[in-house]
């Protein structure tokens, strides 16, 4: 129990210190996500949507929560920032937003074998963040 205590602090921390979008260039962001990010997306899901979507109020707090459920692995998925849309989303957000650099992350979490609706859960979410970004 202690141990997920202090993970979800560590999270929460590093959301505190993570990165301010504001001054992101909302417009080229969105074309690629429309040109590639999407694309892959879907192709990682193969159809397979969750009904629980996280929702975001504004594109820079949905950048945010982007930037956290895809650099950020989650037990049973550790290769999530490794994929296509993951790599496309992290040069989008380094080109297109000043100052921002993804930091390292800690793989000590990382799981010998990715358990698929965890990832498949994580990446519609992902999708669910985008969607919300295009409507914000």
């Amino acid at each position: 129990m202690f141990l997920f205590r202090y993970l979800f602090i560590l999270q929460v921390v590093r959301l505190a210190l993570t990165y301010n979008f504001s001054n992101c260039n909302f417009e080229m962001i969105l074309r690629i996500y429309h040109a590639t990010i999407f694309r892959d997306l879907l192709k990682d899901l193969n159809g397979i949507l969750f009904d629980q979507i996280e929702d975001c109020d504004s594109r820079t707090a949905c950048l945010l929560k982007i930037d956290h459920h895809t650099f950020n692995p989650v037990p049973g998925c550790p290769s999530l920032p490794e994929k296509a849309f993951a790599l496309k989303t992290k040069a989008a957000l380094i080109n297109y937003c000043p100052g921002y650099s993804e930091t390292e992350r800690n793989g000590t979490l990382e799981m010998t074998r990715e358990i698929r609706n965890i990832c498949l859960n994580q990446t519609s979410q992902i999708l669910g963040l985008w969607l919300s970004c295009i409507q914000s």
